[in-house]
């Protein structure tokens, strides 16, 4: 009864993992159909990026759930902001003509900005980048509109179709990530992604399959430069050590009952 109990796990944990897959499809479809202005402007959509306030909240949270690790982060991040030296932001502005650039922050973590205006961006969060880059850009340029997109360059590792590092837009949700490394493959459970963070697990399965579920950004689940989105990979009841060893078995098990007749 055990072993039907173990197959009728496994199978449900399969089943499980396509259901999720197809959903993750079809989660992309919509999230990219629902944002294709926004991403044609180059516009951030409200409420992608957390907040200071959001972000003080979450180290709070961290400190009384007794996940000091994350609450350090957390208070680190908002102490020294979200840039590195190598990350990239494209720059739109609107005036006559739609002028557009990728800005990269250099040593000093400070960016050149149109006017040769440079802005430093210690300390500054990626929900807040944009009012600054625009109130400096409109010292020196004339223009209707500035967008700020703010990239960050993460590796989607595991059971993906394309794994890699790639620089993606800090306001996409996990899924999209997901899905720009080629989508899941089929031996992919989503469910037992992590999220790695110089070699050490910095979010465990539970709380990426959480913030999966509830559809949160890279940004709003704290990925930064170099973080790693690995995701999982089914539980198999048989290895193929184990497969190999049973057919063994198997074989010399009919060797000896052909004997015996």
């Amino acid at each position: 009864m055990s072993d039907l109990n173990c197959f009728a796990t496994d199978a449900a944990r399969r089943c499980q993992g396509r259901v999720i897959r197809y959903t993750i499809l079809l989660l992309a479809l919509i999230t990219t159909l629902g944002s294709m202005p926004a991403i044609a402007a180059g516009q951030t959509a409200a409420g992608s990026l957390a907040s200071r306030d959001e972000l003080s909240a979450s180290a709070a949270q961290a400190e009384q759930s007794r996940n000091p690790l994350l609450a350090a982060a957390i208070r680190q991040r908002l102490r020294d902001g979200d840039f590195q030296v190598g990350d990239r932001i494209l720059l739109s502005v609107y005036s006559d003509a739609v002028h557009t650039d990728t800005l990269v922050v250099r040593d000093g973590r400070v960016i050149d900005l149109p006017g040769k205006a440079v802005l430093p961006l210690a300390g500054v969060m990626r929900s807040e980048l944009k009012d600054r880059v625009t109130a400096e850009v409109l010292k020196y340029v004339k223009a209707e509109r500035v967008e700020v997109t703010p990239l960050t360059r993460i590796g989607v590792l595991g059971e993906v179709a394309r794994p890699g590092y790639f620089a993606m837009r800090s306001d996409i949700p996990i899924t999209d990530a997901i899905m720009q490394a080629g989508g899941p493959t089929a031996s992919a459970d989503v469910e037992r992604s992590v999220v790695r963070r110089a070699s050490h697990e910095y979010r465990s399965a539970d709380e990426t399959r959480q913030a999966v579920a509830k559809g949160l950004t890279l940004d709003q689940f704290g990925l930064t430069a170099g973080d790693e989105l690995v995701v999982g990979r089914q539980r198999q009841f048989f290895t193929t050590g184990m497969s190999a060893a049973l057919g063994t078995v198997a074989s010399l098990a009919a060797i000896f009952f052909a004997v015996r007749r």
